[in-house]
């Protein structure tokens, strides 16, 4: 089998200047060399170059280039069409493939939407306008079963779910722990207060400071503390006393006395 060797630009030039003459006999060789110009030209250029050849093949040549280079009915028609009218159709590339699930289900995103803003917060930080949520996709999946009426199976699945959430601006984050308030407003206040106190305590000679600290709580007996010794000592092995006592001192802050328990 021998096949022409000819760029795409060359072979349509070559069907613009055989237009108006004899019909083309498709031969093995240019059956192969139109389905490879036809498979590098892509939209309208494709269609253009199928009209064109179809055009040469004469009467039927749509029946003929069908079976024969493998071409689509459809797309030979738009060609022609556009070959005869002078016009360009726009592809609509877009409306292709399959949709997305809120084309099919639009209600269904509205309830979802409707879930999750009971539930959402915004950014402790104020550094962005995501918005976060702290219900799992399984555990939004549930509600809008339990709430909506809809069946599971009538649902999406976790992870179109989970998209749905991510494009319309809902997020997850890990849930931090509850940390400990470690300063309140007042503070600054209290600890003013004290120092005011304190000293007007200090200046007046009937009134007795005291300082107060104690300690935890601990049982009473000879038990193994974590200390260190010199002598060799026995200690209980465990924590069989039930007797206990607390800890504690006072400081006499005017004597700098201190008494211990």
């Amino acid at each position: 089998m021998v096949y022409i060797e000819i760029n795409s630009v060359k072979l349509i030039t070559l069907l613009n200047n055989h237009s108006g003459r004899s019909k083309i006999n498709l031969t093995d060789s240019l059956k192969q060399l139109f389905r490879d110009t036809a498979a590098e030209l892509t939209g309208a250029a494709r269609r253009l170059f199928m009209a064109k050849v179809v055009k040469q093949l004469g009467s039927g040549g749509q029946s003929q280039a069908a079976p024969e280079l493998g071409w689509n009915r459809g797309t030979i028609r738009k060609g022609l069409h556009e070959l005869e009218n002078g016009i360009t159709g726009i592809d609509n590339y877009t409306g292709r493939g399959r949709q997305p699930c809120e084309t099919h289900l639009p209600e269904r995103l509205a309830d979802l939407k409707a879930i999750v803003d009971r539930q959402s917060q915004t950014d402790p930080k104020f550094k962005s306008a995501r918005l976060y949520v702290r219900l799992s996709v399984r555990e939004i999946r549930h509600q809008l079963v339990a709430q909506t009426g809809y069946l599971d199976h009538e649902w999406p699945s976790n992870e179109t779910l989970r998209q749905k959430l991510n494009q319309s601006g809902y997020h997850q984050r890990r849930v931090l722990k509850t940390k400990p308030q470690t300063k309140i407003p007042e503070t600054d206040a209290i600890v003013d207060q004290l120092l005011k106190i304190n000293q007007e305590a200090k200046d007046n000679p009937t009134t007795l400071r005291i300082s107060v600290e104690a300690k935890a709580t601990v049982k009473l007996g000879a038990f193994d503390r974590g200390g260190q010794t010199r002598v060799c000592t026995t200690a209980c092995d465990h924590d069989f006393a039930t007797e206990t006592v607390t800890p504690y001192g006072i400081l006499l802050p005017h004597s700098d006395e201190l008494f211990t328990r």
